[in-house]
């Protein structure tokens, strides 16, 4: 038996005093990750603009217009100025009843739909899972 109880922990040594101490200063305009306030490394900011689908529903038919399709939409005449977001969402309001009419007899409502923009002949197919079932021109 020692004469430590078992509550003491053994004594670890000190590392030796140069190690602790930083070797040389850093420069003055530069931080260090350990500068920062959480202490990691800021994060780049996303330069990217981050796309969203625009959907809109009606007459149980969820229409919806993914970011490629938007960006068919700047093709169009009267786009300049306006977000993606904002030109699909006028898109799907104002052709809305057209779309409809084009599924009527096709596709019984509730479907969610999606809307393939071709701005260059003026259509736009819509599709519901793996089949087109109406093409609309505008």
């Amino acid at each position: 038996m020692t004469d430590r109880d078992d509550d003491e922990r053994p004594e670890t040594p000190e590392p030796p005093a140069a190690a602790a101490a930083p070797a040389e200063p850093a420069p003055s305009g530069a931080r260090s990750e350990a500068a920062s306030p959480s202490g990691r490394r800021p994060s780049r900011p996303n330069l990217l603009a981050e796309k969203i689908a625009v959907s809109r529903d009606h007459a149980g038919y969820a229409f919806r217009l993914e970011p490629s399709d938007l960006a068919n939409l700047r093709e169009l005449p009267g786009a300049r100025g306006k977000t993606d977001e904002e030109l699909g969402a006028e898109f799907l309001e104002t052709q809305r009843d057209r779309l409809v009419a084009a599924l009527a007899g096709d596709l019984p409502a509730p479907a969610a739909v999606r809307v393939l923009v071709d701005p260059y002949s003026r259509q736009v197919f819509l599709a519901h899972e793996d089949r087109i079932r109406g093409i609309v021109s505008f």
